[in-house]
């Protein structure tokens, strides 16, 4: 163990910060399990108090109930391992990663005297973009962002060490910012084949809570409860109670298919029909597939073929403007094709839809279009054009 600044420490109360980049392997389980011998190390020798090994942010795995993150519950939960979980780009801004900012707020609120990472790129592999973040906390607040395996931090009583530190990382960035275009190319080329996220669909043997869940009759259900005057459905709690789930899962629902059901395609169907159809017939094979239970069948590498090319249409059926993960998507509009305007047989067993006749994802200028939410991935910083809805 490279020690450094941390041999001075004694009985800091520090954080542990994971983050795995775009185009790395492994995982931030594997992260953690690789410094955890350096942690115990550090308060064997009482440089640092005991460490809560609860996460906070991205947890490693989610019960069915709790499903997936969650920023309002998983950023409030008690613990010192901040993680913010994998595929999150060092070339993003600090300043909008939220486990982060969770972990800078406690730390300005007296929680932590320091951070503890693997290596110093893991705060991210550009120094100035990360002294936006939290150059206040080592310049002004006397706050520690240690390397655990460098034995450097920003903060260090040596300030040599933050001109070092800023080189180093500078220069080492430029070799993997070359493996992090490779990693945004092979997304552009999934979109490309029709994948863009996950299906916003529970499909049947998904292992969702409900898996296979009945959207016409939901979105029928919502529309007899009707409106408030602000536009919002009336009584989301009873709608959903009737498919076990809550306000905000009803609210959001009828937010996302009433916002669909306004996009009319140039053959007159609206965007929610089309998308309850390729819902239907997408379950439709899954049930037919023959094995006894649809949990097996999920992972037959048929439906899976299926899901995967038919998930940006399952997931924008009125077109989309990608995240900035995306820097030639995030600039357009992309239409997924339709699912059901092909042979469902035929896509699952054809590793790139593009050799089938007709199937193409139209990708057009963003330009002045007014956008709907439901048209952006607004939780990936989505949405450049103007919005409509």
């Amino acid at each position: 163990m490279s020690v450094g600044v941390m041999d001075k420490w004694k009985r800091k109360k520090v954080a542990v910060y994971l983050r795995r980049s775009k185009g790395d392997t492994g995982d931030t389980k594997a992260q953690l399990k690789r410094i955890e011998p350096l942690l115990a190390k550090l308060e064997k020798e009482g440089k640092v108090k005991k460490i809560d090994r609860s996460i906070v942010g991205r947890q490693f795995s989610y019960t069915k109930d709790e499903g997936r993150f969650n920023a309002a519950r998983d950023l409030a939960r008690k613990g010192d391992i901040f993680n913010e979980g994998d595929g999150q780009s060092a070339f993003d801004s600090a300043r909008e990663r939220r486990v982060l900012n969770e972990l800078l707020k406690r730390m300005r609120d007296g929680e932590y005297d320091a951070v503890v990472a693997e290596t110093l790129d893991r705060y991210s592999r550009d120094p100035l973009d990360f002294a936006t973040a939290a150059l206040d906390d080592w310049r002004k607040g006397d706050k520690q962002f240690a390397s655990l395996k460098e034995g450097e931090a920003y903060g260090s009583p040596n300030e040599l060490d933050e001109a070092i530190i800023t080189t180093k990382l500078m220069w080492g960035g430029e070799g993997k910012k070359g493996e992090s275009r490779k990693a945004i190319n092979a997304l552009e080329e999934k979109m490309n084949i029709g994948f863009l996220s996950k299906p916003k669909a529970e499909l049947r043997g998904s292992g969702t809570k409900n898996a296979g869940m009945n959207y016409r009759q939901a979105y029928q259900l919502m529309k007899a409860y009707g409106e408030t005057p602000e536009g919002r459905l009336r009584k989301p709690g009873q709608v959903g109670k009737e498919f076990r789930r809550d306000h905000t899962w009803a609210s959001q629902w009828y937010e996302r298919m009433k916002q669909w059901e306004s996009y009319v395609y140039p053959d007159g169907e609206t965007a929610l029909e089309k998308w309850l159809n390729a819902v239907e017939k997408v379950n439709q094979f899954i049930g037919e597939y023959p094995l006894a239970r649809d949990g097996d069948s999920w992972k037959r590498p048929e439906v899976i073929q299926l899901v995967k090319t038919a998930s940006g249409f399952l997931g924008y059926p009125a077109g989309v403007n990608p995240s900035r993960a995306y820097p030639v998507g995030k600039e357009q509009f992309i239409l997924f094709p339709d699912p059901t305007d092909f042979d469902i047989e035929e896509l699952s067993v054809t590793a790139d839809p593009r050799t089938i006749e007709g199937w193409t994802v139209i990708r057009e200028p963003l330009g002045e279009r007014m956008l709907m939410k439901h048209q952006t991935q607004f939780r990936g910083k989505g949405g450049q054009g103007k919005r409509a809805v």
